[in-house]
């Protein structure tokens, strides 16, 4: 009898175990990492004289951070990100125009995360987020008459709320792809000897030529 009653509690217990990685107490760290890349083509007109260049833009971003965070109840956890990204668009030829524009940005940013889960497995993650942003801007124009570099930093405090799916191959192991987002944006733009602007944006994103995905490593209870 003794030896049934440790089986059974034996199997329930391995069987809470097995899909726990959501539960209070545990923690996750992992790795950002999204890539994108977009090519357009169009037309530039020239006002002064009206004739117009067929141009095209090849546009790549890369970013990568850590993250960090702790189920504060059973499938809700509180986390940190940090992120490096670059980002650099290259415009064909056209005179006394834009032709390159590069950017390298650092972002910091705390979330509280609601999870949806199928047996565990498989679901969605979904709640707010709110951050700090700076990015390095370098604009570089073909031509003489405005044929200089432009530089600019930007600042921002952003918040919003972020969709993504979330998969459990194994209960260590976790991925997660972005799936939307709706961000709102406080920025402030300084151009040195240029002038300066801020301003306010609201935006709603969803899946597009960007991948953002996630890996991270579950441990604790």
């Amino acid at each position: 009898m003794k030896k049934t009653i440790s089986l059974i509690a034996a199997l329930l217990l391995a069987t809470g175990v097995l899909y726990a990685q959501t539960e209070k107490g545990n923690q996750t760290i992992g790795l950002n990492m999204g890539f994108g890349y977009n090519k357009s083509s169009g037309v530039v007109i020239n006002p002064f004289d009206n004739t117009s260049t067929n141009q095209s833009t090849k546009q790549t971003n890369f970013n990568i951070g850590p993250a960090y965070s702790y189920f504060i109840a059973d499938k809700l956890d509180l986390g940190v990100g940090l992120t490096y990204g670059t980002s650099t668009s290259d415009f064909s030829p056209v005179p006394n125009y834009l032709s390159k524009l590069s950017s390298y940005y650092f972002d910091s940013r705390v979330y509280l995360r609601k999870y949806f889960m199928y047996k565990d497995k498989i679901g969605i993650r979904t709640g707010p987020y709110a951050g700090y942003s700076k990015t390095n801007n370098k604009a570089v124009y073909t031509g003489t008459s405005t044929g200089a570099n432009q530089d600019n930093t930007t600042q921002n405090l952003n918040a919003g709320m972020r969709l993504e799916l979330v998969y459990f191959p194994t209960k260590k192991l976790g991925f997660s792809a972005y799936l939307a987002s709706l961000d709102y944006s406080h920025y402030k733009t300084d151009s040195g000897t240029q002038g300066h602007a801020s301003g306010d944006s609201a935006d709603l994103n969803l899946i597009s030529n960007n991948l953002s995905l996630s890996v991270f490593y579950v441990f604790g209870r």
